[in-house]
């Protein structure tokens, strides 16, 4: 279907576009690297870029390292269960506010939850 200039199509999950790569598999490394370099719309990322970026913990991960199920999670931390299953079935991303939680919680978790204590 087409509006404007933009063409809108949907994937069949059941039948994905085939990819030939024979020809990506016989590049060497570095043939990968300069091809991966030639193209300006997705340059690699610099190492003041990557010194900037700022991972947000995965919540799966930290969940588990706090050794607590989805539900326990989710009620320490004041979350509703259905977002914190969400986030980590990929369904969802954590907006910038709940990233920000997140972080919070993966450097001080008893923090935040005495804080969230009524």
């Amino acid at each position: 279907m087409k509006r404007g200039s933009i063409t809108r199509f949907k994937l069949n999950p059941k039948k994905p576009p085939k990819s030939d790569w024979r020809a990506f598999d016989a590049m060497s490394e570095g043939a990968r690297h300069r091809a991966a370099v030639s193209d300006p719309d997705a340059l690699p990322a610099t190492e003041a870029q990557l010194a900037r970026a700022r991972r947000v913990p995965s919540v799966r991960t930290l969940r588990k390292k706090l050794n607590l199920t989805q539900e326990q999670f989710s009620a320490r931390f004041h979350l509703p269960l259905g977002t914190v299953r969400d986030w980590e079935q990929g369904a969802h991303r954590p907006d910038k506010a709940a990233q920000v939680l997140l972080t919070v919680i993966a450097k001080d978790p008893d923090a935040v939850a005495r804080a969230l204590k009524n």
